[in-house]
């Protein structure tokens, strides 16, 4: 299967020869979008997991520092990790600054970013 927004048009085009029916494609919709939520957990879940991981990463290294933050609404606005030994090996590394990002495919969107700098 090719691209994301193809993959729905594609079960609908191969249904017929491959499984022997015919289906609309708001059911290929539904099947693809039920096989992720299977594959990957569901959405939701997973942003309400964030606090737990942080406690546990910060459980097993103590010098790790993390941040999250919510919306007045209980919805998630953005989070922030280090992990401890990146902390400690920063002293040592060359000056650099990077930067890097990603739009998120999930049902809710956003966008990820990464941010490195040492001056």
């Amino acid at each position: 299967m090719s691209t994301d927004r193809s993959i729905h048009k594609e079960i609908v085009h191969k249904a017929p020869t491959n499984l022997g029916v015919n289906i609309s494609y708001q059911k290929a919709w539904r099947a693809k979008e039920h096989m992720v939520k299977i594959l990957h957990g569901d959405t939701v879940e997973s942003y309400a997991l964030i606090p737990r991981f942080f406690d546990k990463l910060v459980e097993s290294n103590p010098s790790t520092c993390t941040v999250l933050e919510m919306e007045d609404s209980g919805h998630f606005k953005f989070c922030l990790m280090a992990f401890g030994a990146s902390i400690e090996g920063w002293k040592y590394c060359r000056p650099i600054i990077a930067v890097d990002g990603t739009f998120l495919k999930c049902k809710f969107g956003g966008i990820l970013n990464s941010f490195i700098t040492k001056w």
